[in-house]
């Protein structure tokens, strides 16, 4: 008998796996998540349907432990080894974690199934919502995006039916007498399904600059200078170009310093003058001790604003209990208005997340700005499924998405979404 559990976990984890693969990169047809409330609706038991989830968490979450050893090694604070090894039990124990709702909310195999329903809508909203979606990446809810883009908390609304039409089919399909209960699932399913997924072009004259130049060396006043000379430089040229908006990908130069911003006042000056915008990502210091900062996109020139990251990625900036760390911005901050448009922010980490962008998903502003800085994710997938989320975000809101990276290597710049 505990054979026959062991192969069954071993077989619905290999399907769990293999949905993760086709659905994220090297995969982009997120249209097969939809197999995923229908296994775990059909598993034998809850540790077949723990497996699910966790072998699909593993599989699209699988690049953390080379980041922890990239990220906290090249920082000094562990080495490389120990950096990777926790790397690995963070990879581990966020599988298990976000896999855990979906086996504590499965039936026993004697217990009535006919739950299975409202037990999948609500495991997807826990799994997906903080406390526990802090962690909440690759959100079975992206389904929205290609089945019914566009209408923001109504597409995740319906990709919820779906879900719940998906794991109760059995109440559904039997006894087949139910003719009507099909018919109302089946249109469910597949009429919106036509719906163009494809991103709107940003506005005219906005334009945001994809960097490769790595990390920055902090502890350098050389190397924070030829930073801000390099971005001014680059910048530059895209003005001279005939943008009116520029954007730079996250955390650039570094604190925002008084001696910083001198070093940028005369193109700041023209930049007003020319009336033109550009949006910087830098990080802004709240306190000395602890040390204390906001991830932020700050506007400057013609414009001018902030805007804080809701959710600094946990363990690399956000450590509440560190004696660096940054700090969550405000969740009702509203859009920002730039070049007369409502903007919409999503800075690094939060393109994982369905949640910090709830107001994205109620109002529909003009446009979505990304920064990031993926300057550790070098030959790894996790920059691209990146890439695919916060699409995929764009794409359930119905906003054009404009997105500045800046990586380690130039082969990383895939910019198709």
């Amino acid at each position: 008998m505990q054979a026959r559990t062991l192969l069954s976990a071993l077989t619905y984890a290999a399907a769990g796996a293999g949905i993760a693969f086709a659905a994220w990169y090297p995969g982009h047809w997120l249209i097969v998540l939809l197999a995923l409330p229908v296994l775990w609706a059909a598993s034998p038991g809850r540790a077949a349907a723990g497996a699910i989830w966790a072998a699909y968490y593993l599989v699209a979450a699988r690049d953390i432990p080379v980041v922890c050893a990239r990220f906290f090694s090249v920082h000094g604070e562990l080495a490389e080894t120990p950096a990777l090894m926790a790397g690995v039990a963070f990879w581990l124990a966020q599988a298990c974690v976000l896999a855990l709702p979906w086996m504590v909310l499965k039936p026993a195999p004697a217990a009535p199934q006919r739950g299975l329903w409202w037990r999948s809508m609500l495991a997807l909203v826990i799994s997906t919502v903080p406390p526990l979606g802090i962690i909440g990446w690759v959100s079975p809810l992206h389904i929205a995006s290609v089945m019914f883009p566009g209408a923001g908390i109504y597409s995740l609304v319906y990709a919820l039916l779906v879900f719940a039409v998906l794991a109760g089919y059995r109440l559904w399909l039997f006894p087949v007498r139910r003719p009507a209960a099909i018919g109302a699932a089946f249109t469910l399913l597949v009429a919106p399904v036509a719906s163009s997924d494809s991103l709107m072009r940003p506005p005219t004259g906005w334009v945001a600059i994809n960097t490769v130049m790595g990390q920055l060396d902090q502890a350098s006043y050389a190397a924070l200078y030829a930073r801000s000379q390099a971005l001014q430089l680059e910048a530059r040229k895209a003005f001279d170009a005939g943008a009116r908006v520029v954007v730079l990908p996250e955390e650039m130069t570094g604190p925002w310093r008084d001696s910083t911003q001198f070093w940028w006042d005369r193109s700041l000056t023209q930049l007003k003058d020319s009336r033109q915008t550009l949006v910087l990502g830098v990080d802004l210091l709240v306190s000395d001790s602890p040390r204390r900062y906001t991830d932020s996109a700050i506007v400057l020139g013609a414009g001018a604003g902030r805007f804080d990251s809701r959710q600094p990625v946990p363990a690399g900036l956000w450590r509440p209990m560190a004696p660096v760390s940054a700090v969550l911005g405000d969740l009702g901050q509203d859009f920002l208005t730039i070049d007369g448009r409502r903007v919409a922010f999503s800075i690094c980490y939060e393109d994982f997340l369905l949640w910090p962008h709830w107001r994205l998903f109620l109002v529909r502003p003009d446009v979505l700005l990304g920064l990031a800085n993926n300057w550790f994710d070098d030959g790894l997938a996790v920059g691209q499924i990146q890439r695919q989320s916060i699409a995929s975000i764009a794409r359930i809101a119905g906003v054009p998405l404009l997105r500045a990276v800046n990586v380690l290597n130039s082969s990383n710049l895939n910019t198709t979404p």
